[in-house]
């Protein structure tokens, strides 16, 4: 036995030797094929004093910041001896003693080639991470590592380890756009560095590892125990003492008041901004610490995105059950075995250079970051499956347990366009290593579902252009595509209230009459006939045009559109701000079948509220500098003004004064006529106040407001636009593959009840508005069944607004 154990033994160690000459045959080897192709190193860090630009809402809430924070620049000296040791604890406490990488570490990462076919596990040395910055290449592979390692040699032949360092802590990206340990003490603790106290120099050195995700604004808990870890650390090398250990990590996390944190999920709204002013004023704008002080309401953007995402985990459950990504084979069995065992401390407090169980770590964050999702969710990795309950663990690398209950049963799975049975259980919905999304609800929290639905969502004030809800897409960070105003899907019957507009300024009345009955043309294009139908399948003979405006009836509005002309309506529709170019010339154009933005249909919708008088889209009302100067402001600047301000060399004057445009300006076409915009604002009021829309709008309690639902072909998109006197909101649910939202989805299922939602909570801010019927319009008593004046007192008669 002790024979069989001297030889085992004996092998393990030629093994390692080998392993050992191996990985120095290929470091020097591969030297000398590298070095020509190798970067140079510039050992003079070039940070200077940089603050970045700021952008504000219209109640002065933090919306957005761009550009990184840098300050002064550390030599290592002036490095306290807490950060030093906390960076030694958390990264590489052999950097005084190594000659840039370890051994034992790049033999282990051969290993990992042969076994992953890459490189799972591995910050590599302090010296290989200053170095990292000067290669192109981010991939886990050989070919990167063995550049890491020779730049790494260069480096250490250059440099003092004390230059080094001074290198890496002045350059570290730290979270929260902090660069430097100078910077980082400034964000989160609004000290200098010389001011910290030890637990706050371990809790910066603790978002070296996962700077943008675990640092102590976005995720303290996490931060927290990762700076435990690394006072611990510090106790055992001899950096500190135990009473220093145990006194410091009980310590809780106490951050600069001023911290800043967004007060309001506007990433699309923002980034709107931060394109503009890169735009008009250069990259300059970026780290000069510019304030951009904008129009968007905080309060009013919160409930539009609690509108959106209420309504649409409601759609999905509509929708059905979606089969789930699946990581067990990836991950292992003994991975989520020991989850359930010892549960996510393992994963986070082991991650250590010579642990393997940073590659699980590193494969988690990959997993979670790949799967982007809205930030109120949280996504999780199913690490048990039992009849009535599951274990989960999060991206927060929390272990939780959820229960059955009745309501998953929602949860059917869909296949083929069809939905099965409803689950029983969690067996029926869920396996080990699937990837789920849960409520961020810590009173009930439950496994949900985020349907592919796209969304847009814009707010403008009509009288004044100001934007007060901005919100492109449901998950800003999946895509960054903006659907309010890059996106122009068809309209459908949303569009039709303006058709309505044209003919009434033309001579016809709300209780004009038009044969609702079957019609067919001849279509050139297809080269067969189109035969338009109602939604609901029939016709209703001769209908008043209120009416039909109200029911949303396809043939009247045809005929009608064919009665006025299509060329005088096309021309007749540029005052609402629609590009004739982009109207179809055919009566396809009483259906909605041209394109149009979000925010187009927004403004549209805002000169019909506003009488037919153009008020532009309005989002960034005043610049800044950072010392209060003035560089642009909304409608208030002149000549004058430009010429006595502060000297930007790189700004003209005239750019200064220019208005910042969000689309092509309406152009110079006269206000719409007030009466024919009042007649239809008053009909799409009464839409709202009958039938089924009455029914989806009752929760609102008031009557003071009107609106259009749309729904496009085989339902690819649904729309609804909303007004109030002070507030004009479009709301647009889709596909951005243009693929169907399902059969009995509608404008009137989804798009309106987000809007619903939205104005049960900022009704109460706007004020409630009697009528005010402009001159030229007349109540006239009407005979419903011929639409003509009439003095009988008969119960054929109602009083109809007519143009004088």
């Amino acid at each position: 036995m002790l024979h069989f154990i001297y030889r085992f033994s004996h092998l393990i160690l030629n093994l390692l030797i080998a392993a050992t000459l191996l990985s120095i045959t290929v470091i020097l080897a591969g030297y000398f094929y590298f070095k020509p192709s190798l970067p140079s190193i510039d050992l003079v860090d070039e940070n200077v004093l940089q603050v970045p630009m700021k952008i504000f809402s219209a109640d002065e809430k933090l919306i957005g910041e761009f550009g990184e924070q840098k300050r002064r620049t550390l030599s290592f000296d002036e490095i306290p001896e807490n950060v030093k040791y906390a960076f030694l604890a958390a990264e590489d406490d052999q950097f005084f003693s190594h000659t840039g990488f370890r051994l034992l570490s790049f033999t282990r990462a051969l290993l990992q080639i042969v076994r992953y076919r890459e490189i799972v596990s591995g910050g590599g040395t302090i010296t290989m991470q200053v170095v990292r910055g000067y290669l192109l290449s981010r991939d886990q592979n050989a070919i990167r590592k063995l550049k890491e390692i020779y730049l790494a040699f260069e480096l250490e032949s250059k440099a003092t380890k004390e230059e080094i360092f001074s290198l890496y802590v002045n350059r570290i990206f730290l979270g929260n756009r902090a660069y430097g340990v100078e910077s980082a003490a400034e964000v989160y603790f609004g000290k200098s560095v010389e001011e910290l106290s030890l637990d706050e120099a371990a809790l910066i050195a603790a978002s070296a590892q996962l700077p943008s995700r675990i640092n102590p604004i976005r995720n303290p808990e996490r931060s927290k125990i990762r700076r435990n870890w690394i006072l611990q650390r510090m106790h055992k090398l001899g950096y500190i003492g135990k009473g220093q250990y145990l006194f410091n990590a009980r310590k809780p996390i106490n951050l600069f008041n001023e911290t800043d944190s967004f007060e309001s999920n506007a990433e699309y709204f923002a980034e709107l901004v931060r394109q503009t002013m890169i735009e008009r004023y250069g990259l300059d704008a970026y780290n000069l610490g510019w304030n951009i002080y904008t129009t968007l309401d905080t309060e009013m953007q919160n409930h539009a995105e609690d509108a959106i995402f209420k309504n649409i985990e409601v759609y999905s459950e509509r929708y059905g059950w979606i089969e789930k990504n699946n990581f067990a084979e990836e991950l292992g069995d003994q991975f989520f075995d020991q989850i359930i065992l010892n549960g996510p401390s393992i994963i986070f407090d082991a991650v250590d250079e010579a642990d393997d169980s940073e590659s699980i770590f590193n494969k988690l964050g990959e997993i979670f970051e790949s799967h982007k999702i809205p930030d109120r969710y949280l996504r999780a990795l199913v690490a048990d499956v039992q009849k009535d309950q599951v274990t989960v663990l999060t991206e927060n690398y929390d272990k939780e347990i959820l229960i059955w209950d009745d309501q998953y049963g929602w949860a059917r799975k869909r296949s083929n366009n069809k939905k099965g049975p409803k689950p029983d259980n969690f067996f029926d919905l869920v396996r080990k290593g699937d990837l789920v999304t849960l409520s961020n609800s810590e009173s009930n929290q439950r496994i949900i579902q985020i349907p592919p639905a796209e969304a847009a969502f814009v707010s403008m004030n009509p009288k004044n252009g100001h934007i007060k809800t901005y919100i492109g897409g449901t998950n800003f960070f999946k895509t960054k595509f903006d659907r309010v105003r890059q996106s122009f899907p068809q309209t459908g019957s949303s569009f039709k209230p303006f058709i309505y507009a044209s003919a009434i300024s033309r001579g016809y009345d709300a209780s004009s009459l038009i044969n609702d009955a079957p019609i067919i043309f001849e279509d050139e294009n297809l080269e067969d006939y189109w035969r338009p139908e109602n939604y609901t399948k029939k016709f209703y003979g001769l209908t008043r045009l209120r009416e039909a405006l109200v029911q949303s009836i396809n043939i009247v509005s045809i005929k009608l559109l064919r009665n006025i002309g299509v060329e005088n309506v096309r021309n007749d529709l540029q005052a609402f701000g629609f590009d004739k170019r982009r109207l179809p010339s055919d009566l396809s154009l009483a259906l909605g079948s041209s394109s149009f933005s979000p925010i187009e249909m927004t403004r549209a919708f805002s000169i019909l509220v506003n009488e037919g008088k153009v008020q532009e889209p309005v989002y960034i009302t005043k610049v800044e500098d950072r010392n209060g100067n003035i560089i642009y402001e909304h409608q208030s600047f002149s000549d004058d003004d430009a010429e006595d301000n502060i000297n930007f060399p790189w700004i003209n004057n005239e750019e200064k004064i220019k208005p910042i445009q969000l689309i092509n300006e309406v152009g110079s076409v006269e206000d719409f006529d007030a009466r024919s915009t009042y007649v239809v604002k008053d009909i799409l009021k009464e839409a709202m106040q009958r039938g089924s829309n009455r029914r989806r709008t009752e929760s609102i309690s008031r009557n003071d407001f009107g609106g259009k639902t749309g729904t496009t072909n085989d339902s690819i998109s649904t729309w609804f636009s909303g007004f109030h006197e002070d507030l004009v909101t479009t709301v647009w649910i889709g596909n951005d593959d243009f693929s169907s939202l399902g059969e009995d989805e509608f404008g009137s299922t989804i798009a309106l009840p987000i809007w619903v939602s939205f104005m049960e909570a900022v009704i109460p801010q706007l004020p409630e508005y009697k009528t005010s019927i402009p001159q030229g319009i007349s109540f006239v008593r009407v005979n419903k069944e011929t639409g003509e004046r009439s003095d009988d007192l008969d119960d054929d008669a109602y009083f109809e607004l007519l143009l004088d």
